[in-house]
């Protein structure tokens, strides 16, 4: 019993000096300075403000987002980028999830166990696509998650039982709230496990996961109508579009895509897709069929889900929890492989045992080390978060510490969410409907003097100058915001300010301007 007592220790002991360098390392990748420092953009601007919105209304403010990570935004005071150590959190939670998942394999010994569960954990630190997946989306919870859930289905398989198997149907579920494509994970999970079950004629397990799968698919199903599902609007199937491939033109798609995806994955897919074909491999050897085949069923799922129409296929966004997915189970291939090829040196003696184990490390170590280099650049020079050349939060801080009580502010239509979100005299009203993906959009009260484009095409740009030109009155004083403005839009804008007095003013990479209103309306002089 002592014995028993003291490897557990050491277990424990080991998993955590091994868990503590990899959070260690988190922050020496993934910097948090930047994180907090540059202004959110288009993207991240309207999940942040839904810190601005009443917890009533998040359901429908959520749009595309799950709506557990929007809580946690919800949660987090606004004003600021400390929304973005919600990612920066789960991207920590993903480099875990990659340890248990090389950890829960059936190794030989605790040894090879804690340094699959490292070079795992590593692989899923060190792959670019995290390395830029530092901006207010879910993407690193999603990568998070997808990871779980086959680290939990080589859990159970090490000691199955009723409860754990349970446990794997709730954290589908729960992963659910926090990741759209926990629905896919999820299905290949439970059906690895319904047909490796029936395939071992082991009747027992199979009634209790067909059982566990059918109330999982049941609350799925619910989450997925009740919350996902009326959040989906025509603009943003039609932004997916052009991720669904069609069934014949699946085989160039994919080369297509996954060529665009070689500087996140690190390597050409090619290689990336051999090595984690390796590690699959590698877990079937290990004891845990279930989940090898639950990793097999999971790109297969993917291709289905886009082919339908369902989920897009390899946007490197929405598709991020596959990488992650490949690096670990690479990472998990490479100990594997480490220790098959160090398998042939004699060990008859522990010191000639200890000397295969430490070729392994090495093999390891300098196979790491080899990837790590080949991405120094990204590695040692992440791109800040947010778009470079949007900055909406510098012209909000000119027109609050400028701006007179007369004065009317007319915001561009990308510009809504972050002028809204940094904006903090009037609050804003959100409203559904609108052309935007998100489903909804921003207004402000009569009174506050702030109007806001309902398009970005001709007609609602002139139309948003002329609203605001009655309102400011002759020689009233109109501010224009305007962020993320592509080249149609920036032709609109020229033609509705042709001839009106227009003074712009450089506070970043997108310039605030002024318009005039002239004493005699409708009349403009040259600029």
């Amino acid at each position: 019993m002592r014995r028993i007592v003291t490897d557990a220790g050491a277990a424990r002991r080991a998993d955590a000096v091994a868990v503590g360098a990899l959070l260690a390392a988190v922050p020496v990748v993934h910097r948090i300075g930047p994180a907090l420092d540059a202004p959110y953009w288009l993207d991240e601007s309207w999940v942040a403000l839904a810190a601005k919105a009443p917890l009533v209304d998040l359901p429908w403010v959520t749009a595309s987002t799950p709506l557990g990570w929007t809580l946690l935004v919800w949660s987090v005071p606004g004003g600021g980028q400390l929304q973005r150590l919600i990612p920066l959190l789960f991207l920590a939670g993903s480099v875990l999830a990659g340890y248990a998942f090389g950890r829960f394999l059936g190794w030989p010994g605790r040894g090879w166990a804690v340094a699959a569960g490292l070079s795992a954990g590593a692989a899923t630190l060190l792959i670019p696509a995290q390395v830029v997946r530092h901006d207010l989306k879910q993407y690193t919870a999603e990568g998070a998650v997808a990871l779980l859930l086959p680290a939990m289905t080589a859990w159970l398989e090490s000691a199955w039982s009723r409860r754990r198997l349970v446990l794997v149907g709730a954290g589908v579920v729960a992963g659910m709230l926090f990741s759209h494509p926990a629905a896919l994970i999820g299905a290949a999970v439970l059906g690895a496990l319904l047909l490796t079950s029936a395939v071992g004629g082991r009747r027992g397990r199979l009634r209790d996961t067909a059982l566990v799968s059918a109330g999982t698919a049941v609350a799925a199903l619910l989450v997925y109508v009740v919350l996902d599902r009326p959040n989906r609007n025509v603009a943003l199937a039609d932004y997916w579009s052009g991720f669904f491939p069609t069934v014949g033109g699946l085989p160039s798609y994919l080369g297509n895509r996954l060529a665009e995806l070689t500087p996140a994955l690190g390597a050409p897919w090619q290689l990336v897709a051999a090595a984690a074909a390796v590690g699959v491999v590698a877990v079937a050897r290990l004891g845990r069929p279930a989940t090898a085949l639950a990793l097999l069923l999971v790109p297969v799922i993917a291709v289905a889900a886009a082919l339908a129409g369902v989920y897009p296929l390899l946007d490197q966004r929405t598709s991020h929890f596959l990488l992650v997915v490949a690096a670990a189970v690479a990472g998990t291939g490479l100990v594997r492989t480490a220790a098959d090829l160090t398998g042939h040196l004699p060990a008859q003696t522990r010191a000639r045992t200890r000397t295969r184990s430490a070729v392994a490390a090495v093999l390891v170590v300098t196979a790491m080390s080899a990837y790590a280099m080949a991405n120094s650049r990204v590695l040692l020079h992440p791109p800040a978060p947010g778009d470079p050349g949007e900055d909406v939060r510098a012209q909000v801080a000119y027109v609050a510490s400028h701006r007179r009580p007369d004065d009317v502010i007319a915001v561009n239509m990308s510009g809504q969410f972050g002028f809204a979100y940094y904006w903090s005299e009037d609050p804003p009203l959100l409203r559904r409907g609108g052309p935007m993906a998100t489903g909804w959009h921003v207004s402000y009260a009569d009174g506050s003097r702030i109007l806001v484009a309902s398009g970005r095409d001709t007609a609602a740009v002139a139309d948003l100058v002329a609203t605001a030109e009655r309102l400011a009155g002759a020689g009233g004083r109109i501010w224009l915001v305007r962020s993320h403005v592509n080249a149609d839009e920036r032709a609109a804008w020229h033609a509705a300010l042709a001839g009106g007095v227009v003074d712009e003013i450089a506070v970043g990479p997108e310039p605030l301007a002024t318009l005039t209103v002239l004493q005699t309306p409708g009349h403009r002089t040259g600029r």
